[in-house]
C-alpha cells in the first residue's frame, strides 16, 4: 500500500465503541502514528456537529485534516466550511407533513443544532442519549438550512411511502424503522471526493473504514474499502477487506499489517 495518501474513518462503530463510550487506546495510537507518517486523516460520520460535542477529548482535540458530517452533506477543514449540500426545502416540508400525519418521529440537523420536529414515541429520545450522550432539542422546523434528517417509521408501509415521497433525496435504510435522509446524490463518498480533488489525491490512493449501511458508497469508492469485523452486512459486502472487530483492535492490526504505521 505504498501509494496510499489519505485515510477516512467512520466514527461510531469504527473509531468509537459504544461498549465503553470511548476510543480504544489502540485506535488513538493508530491515528497519531498515521499523522506522524505523513498521511492525511479525516473522519466521515452521519453525526451532525452537535452530536460530536460530547465525544471524549481525544476526538475533539485530534488534528483531523478533514471533518465530514451529516452523511456527507457538510464538509469542513478545521473551522472552515469547504462544501455543503443542504436538503431542498420542499423535500423537508413533505417529510415533516407526512411524519406529523403518521405520528412518526423525525429529527433534523442544522449547522449548529440537532432538533426533533415531533415524535410519536418518546423512547426515540432515550435511544439518542444511549448513542450520543446528548439529545436533540424539540423545535419545529423554521426554514433553516438542513443537512440530514432521520425518520423512524413503525411500519414497512410507512418506510416505503417515505421513499416514494422523497424523489429528490438520498435515503439510507438502516432498518425498516430507521431512514437517514440527505440531499439527492449526497453521501459520505461525495464529501471525500471533494476533498481529494482539492488535495490532488486520487480516490484510488485512499483507504476508507466503516461499519454501517451509510458507509457502503465510500467503501466502494475508495481504492481500498475496509469493513470492521463488527460491520453491518451491507458494509461487509461492499468492502474489499474486512479487518478485526473494533473491540479487538481491528484498526491497529490492519494498519500495522499493511505497514501504514
Amino acid at each position: 500500500m505504498k501509494k496510499i495518501k489519505a485515510l477516512f474513518f467512520d466514527v461510531d462503530g469504527t473509531l468509537y465503541t459504544h461498549r465503553v463510550h470511548d476510543f480504544p487506546q489502540s485506535t488513538q495510537y493508530t491515528l497519531h502514528k498515521l499523522k506522524e507518517n505523513g498521511y492525511k486523516v479525516g473522519f466521515a460520520t452521519s453525526r451532525c456537529r452537535f452530536e460530536t460535542s460530547n465525544l471524549p477529548r481525544f476526538f475533539r482535540e485530534f488534528a483531523f485534516d478533514a471533518c465530514i458530517y451529516d452523511g456527507g452533506a457538510l464538509v469542513m477543514e478545521g473551522n472552515e466550511v469547504f462544501e455543503e449540500s443542504p436538503m431542498q426545502t420542499d423535500e423537508i416540508q413533505k417529510l415533516l407533513d407526512y411524519t406529523k400525519k403518521e405520528k412518526i418521529a423525525v429529527r433534523y440537523s442544522t449547522f449548529a443544532d440537532d432538533c426533533i420536529a415531533h415524535y410519536g414515541d418518546a423512547r426515540i429520545l432515550d435511544e439518542f442519549f444511549k448513542l450520543y450522550l446528548n439529545m436533540p432539542i424539540e423545535k419545529p422546523y423554521e426554514n433553516e438550512k438542513v443537512y440530514n434528517m432521520l425518520a423512524y417509521p413503525s411500519e414497512q408501509r410507512q418506510a416505503e411511502e417515505i421513499k416514494q415521497l422523497l424523489q429528490e433525496s438520498y435515503i439510507v435504510e438502516h432498518s425498516r424503522h430507521t431512514l437517514e435522509i440527505t440531499a439527492r446524490d449526497i453521501d459520505k463518498s461525495k464529501g471525500i471526493a471533494h476533498l481529494c480533488e482539492k488535495w490532488n489525491v486520487a480516490m484510488q490512493d485512499i483507504i476508507c473504514f466503516g461499519d454501517g449501511a451509510n458507509d457502503v458508497n465510500m467503501l466502494k469508492a475508495a481504492g481500498v474499502g475496509v469493513a470492521m469485523g463488527n460491520a453491518n452486512p451491507k458494509a461487509l459486502t461492499a468492502a474489499d477487506v474486512v479487518c478485526g472487530h473494533i473491540d479487538e483492535d481491528g484498526l491497529y492490526h490492519f494498519c500495522k499489517e499493511h505497514n501504514l504505521i
